[in-house]
């Protein structure tokens, strides 16, 4: 070896070992407090999230959008965001998902530390399955849908899949807590400022997605959802409806605000306030992380969350954006209000955080309200209290083991949407009186606008087509996301023998010549419950 090499090995070397001292604090695994270094042993706690498909209501009516904004979402428990999870730092959150919907879900946790402690695993429609995650570090943390291992996880969490888990660190100061979720929708029927949808939901643009180029900024599931309106010598209605967050002047509070992107980041901010950040783990103050004192401006990345606490001095109309300004305008934002009559219950429907030492959910009466909000009649819970609930089975983790009876759990159930539209029933079953007839000179299929959505009226036009031997089909993608024409069925677990034309980006074609007489099945392998089917005489 060069001599001159050996001198600088053995300088470097020397350096690293006499730096060692400097170094330590900083990179030493004893500067992070897990919870199985705290004496808190934690309380076992449950879950259960339920996936399903429904429409939704993304923006109001007003002057913007006129008539409000319509959406084919995915959602856990029925609603754009999915329910706040609470726990305690060393407790153990058992998680079941249901899904009930009709394409391939699944979860990630990122407040999971470990293999087998965040992912669910994909979980096929009528099916469910349990695991476990340790509260080992305090927080709160993005949960999301990751789709079928991944494929897809964009459009899953751009339509609605997400929500925040808090994990309470063992030393927190009593606040009055919130939960805010921060995100972007990009929906093929939103054509932009002042224009609504006129009732007419649309469903994820992967065009928009790509360009990076969001319709709305939704607060906790829409735009503007707590901001009556804007101006004071003009004003500008942005929600009648609007709620509005109250506290006292004074009063310690602490915003849970999670960002599940899918794209862009929050630049968070209270006017005429300044916040305080608590995020990551340290030493010095027993676990709970303090990041930044009495600051005007907090980056959230996505796909992140950020412990917000702040003090609001008098009495008062305080604002929470996304400073960026495009965000604003699209719905990044949200009114608090400092007054003196506040009280400790009253939150905005679904912002209420449980507290350190208590259940998974606020109270009761919270369990009860947010299973109300999720679609369908099967809507039970069982809080701290004990109260039981129905859960149809779906205590049972993937090892076939039962959740312990103690446990506490809140099961707040969303029933799927009747799905029935003009191609198929609720049960995925061709329906009659839909055929159409072809020449043997050839015939086209569209696979229609919107299809990805299971709330959508058609996604195979014609949904069968029936032909002589000897033609060419041609399948035409008009949607704006990715699909494939696949023989066979998801159910049958043979697909792709006869055709299959992998994935067709909007406005690509795919032919198939049918040269022998029979019935052939086909579907969208990223979306399962689009149904086709080609009769050749």
């Amino acid at each position: 070896m060069n001599r001159s090499l050996l001198l600088a090995s053995s300088l470097i070397a020397s350096f690293l070992l006499a730096s060692s001292i400097a170094f330590v604090p900083y990179f030493s695994a004893n500067n992070v407090v897990r919870a199985q270094e705290t004496e808190n042993q934690g309380e076992v706690k449950h879950i259960t999230l339920i996936a399903s498909e429904k429409q939704v209501q993304v923006a109001p009516d007003n002057a913007l959008h006129p008539g409000g904004i319509m959406y084919n979402a995915m959602v856990f428990n029925g609603t754009i965001p999915g329910p706040v999870i609470s726990i305690d730092q060393g407790d153990t959150l058992n998680i079941t998902l249901k899904n009930e919907g009709q394409t391939i879900h699944s979860l990630d946790f990122h407040a999971g530390f470990g293999p087998g402690k965040a992912l669910s695993g994909s979980v096929e429609p009528g099916q469910s399955k349990t695991w476990s995650l340790t509260g080992e570090f305090p927080g709160v943390f993005l949960y999301h849908c990751g789709a079928d291992g991944l494929n897809g996880v964009w459009e899953h969490i751009s339509n609605g899949m997400y929500g925040g888990i808090v994990v309470h660190p063992t030393n927190e100061e009593p606040a009055k807590e919130f939960y805010m979720v921060f995100s972007e929708i990009y929906n093929s029927a939103d054509k932009g400022p002042f224009v609504g949808t006129n009732g007419t939901a649309g469903s994820f643009d992967i065009g928009k997605f790509i360009s990076n180029n969001p319709d709305l900024v939704l607060t906790n599931g829409m735009s503007h959802k707590y901001v009556p309106a804007v101006g004071e010598v003009n004003k500008l209605e942005l929600n009648k409806d609007a709620e509005i967050f109250k506290v006292k002047p004074g009063e310690l509070t602490r915003w849970y605000i999670v960002n599940p992107g899918p794209n862009d980041g929050v630049s968070f901010h209270f006017i005429s306030g300044m916040l305080s950040v608590r995020d990551g783990s340290n030493t010095a103050n027993n676990g709970f992380g303090t990041q930044d004192i009495n600051d005007e401006t907090w980056w959230i990345p996505p796909g992140s969350g950020s412990v917000i606490e702040s003090t609001f001095p008098q009495e008062g109309v305080y604002v929470g954006v996304d400073h960026a300004m495009s965000d604003v305008v699209k719905g990044g934002a949200f009114a608090v209000l400092a007054v003196e009559n506040s009280t400790a219950t009253d939150h905005p429907e679904g912002t209420c955080v449980s507290a350190k030492g208590e259940g998974i959910v606020c109270t009761a009466a919270e369990a009860e309200t947010q299973a109300e909000g999720a679609a369908g009649e099967n809507q039970t819970a069982t809080d701290e209290n004990g109260n039981e609930a129905e859960d149809e089975g779906a205590n049972n983790n993937e090892n076939g083991n039962e959740a312990e009876d103690g446990d506490s759990e809140v099961t707040q159930n969303a029933t799927m949407l009747n799905t029935t539209g003009g191609n198929t029933t609720a049960n995925g079953t061709m329906m009659a009186g839909n055929s159409t007839t072809a020449s043997a000179s050839g015939s086209e299929i569209d696979i229609s606008a919107g299809s990805s959505a299971p709330s959508n009226a058609k996604f195979y036009e014609p949904p069968t087509l029936t032909v002589p031997t000897g033609t060419t089909v041609t399948w035409k993608n008009t949607d704006s996301t990715l699909h494939t024409v696949t023989s066979g069925s998801a159910e049958s677990g043979v697909s792709g023998t006869e055709f299959d034309s992998s994935y067709m980006a909007g406005g690509k074609t795919f032919q198939h010549t049918f040269s022998s007489a029979g019935t052939f099945d086909y579907y969208c392998t990223l979306h399962p419950f689009m149904k086709g089917q080609v009769v050749v005489n």
